[in-house]
């Protein structure tokens, strides 16, 4: 049991590291102009030929995976049109923190709708979240979210990541990891169609060497963070899953100059306590 618990750690870590080195990869198409639902629907079909055949190797598309496919899907969508959102209109350094509170709408939900409780150590994650918080943004709340929409867009984005770790883990569990990693890109890849307005031709996304890098790491960080879901609970690989705030502070202030110093401070309270709240 502790050797699984591990191994699912691990792959946690991995799917961190590679989905937040992804997002350098967002935020350059980003400032290079490409419409930015374009930059996050573009991940998807290029996943869904990359994982292609472990799709077909590991075939296993049941009654359970396309029931639940209804219960995540939109609020998959509209949460990663939001994440997006996030990286365009903020630095990561500001947005990515609010990530943080993705397994405190986990509990909060499990609170309300399961009657859940919290142990002590997982009110003061949420203590050391809402402190965090608030050394990055200060007392104005308003007024931040005012200067820095995307900080706003994470949030929200993160309430409904929130609202899908459990019914997530229900899919991956009903089918097997490979597979889910490649039908998740396929659905997301027709659920995010409609809201692209600026598609770029094949020939292009082949020359901007963006765009396959976008499609190699996502799909990556998709195989790793399914692959945990077997080995461990689904709320600590959400908890370990924000350690990847801290890569992108770390990588806003290498590649875009950013200044961190209170977000690397602030960021380290809300992942701690993310983790706390997890455990």
């Amino acid at each position: 049991m502790e050797y699984n618990h591990l191994l699912g750690a691990l792959l946690s870590l991995l799917s961190a590291l590679s989905w937040a080195t992804n997002d350098i990869f967002n935020k350059l198409a980003l400032k290079r102009g490409y419409e930015e639902n374009f930059v996050l629907w573009i991940r998807f079909p290029l996943g869904a030929i990359l994982l292609l055949p472990l799709g077909l190797l590991y075939w296993d598309l049941n009654k359970k995976v396309i029931l639940t496919t209804f219960l995540w899907l939109p609020t998959e969508v509209i949460a990663s049109i939001l994440f997006i959102k996030a990286i365009k209109h903020s630095p990561l350094s500001v947005a990515m923190p609010f990530f943080a509170f993705m397994p405190l709408f986990s509990a909060l939900v499990g609170w309300l709708v399961l009657g859940e409780s919290l142990s002590p150590h997982g009110i003061l994650g949420i203590l050391l979240i809402i402190f965090g918080s608030i050394l990055l943004s200060g007392t104005d709340l308003k007024g931040f979210f005012k200067v820095n929409r995307g900080a706003l867009y994470a949030l929200l984005s993160a309430a409904l990541f929130g609202l899908n770790v459990v019914i997530g883990k229900i899919a991956v569990v009903s089918s097997n990891q490979f597979f889910f990693a490649w039908y998740y890109c396929v659905v997301m890849s027709l659920g995010l169609l409609p809201f692209v307005k600026e598609f770029q031709p094949p020939k292009v996304i082949i020359k901007e060497k963006l765009f396959p890098v976008i499609g190699v790491l996502f799909s990556l960080g998709m195989v790793f963070y399914t692959w945990a879901y077997l080995y461990t609970y689904a709320s600590y690989v959400a908890a370990l899953e924000r350690l990847a705030i801290l890569l992108d502070i770390l990588y806003g202030k290498i590649f875009f100059k950013e200044e961190i110093r209170y977000a690397l401070w602030a960021s380290i309270f809300m992942v701690f306590g993310a983790i706390l709240l997890s455990l």
